[in-house]
């Protein structure tokens, strides 16, 4: 089996920026910092991908949560979105096709 981990960030501007596992962990101890993201709190989606090679299925589960940054882009605290801070349905499946997309799929069988 094979598992993926993806990190992404909805910024403030509607975009979607994606992390490798090795910067989002730089991110996350303060070590790494995003001055673009200063004094804003940003909502976090993190996608994992579990290929099961024997079974053909690919599971895919996601957590979402808020990050906030101080005033020189270094994570200050992370938690679940407020009320008004939730992951949209279209910002989900947005992210989940984004990752999706370089995983070959097989056409529809018609019988």
């Amino acid at each position: 089996m094979s598992t993926q981990i993806r990190h992404f960030l909805l910024t403030q501007d509607g975009g979607i920026r994606e992390f490798s596992a090795d910067q989002a962990a730089l991110i996350a101890v303060g070590a790494s910092r995003l001055p673009e993201f200063a004094q804003h709190r940003l909502r976090y989606l993190q996608l994992t991908l579990d290929d099961e090679p024997n079974s053909g299925e690919l599971k895919v589960q996601t957590a979402g949560a808020c990050i906030r940054f101080d005033a020189e882009g270094r994570v200050t605290e992370a938690g679940p979105p407020g009320e008004n801070e939730q992951i949209s349905s279209f910002e989900h499946d947005a992210v989940v096709q984004w990752a999706l997309r370089n995983i070959p799929t097989v056409a529809p069988t018609f019988h």
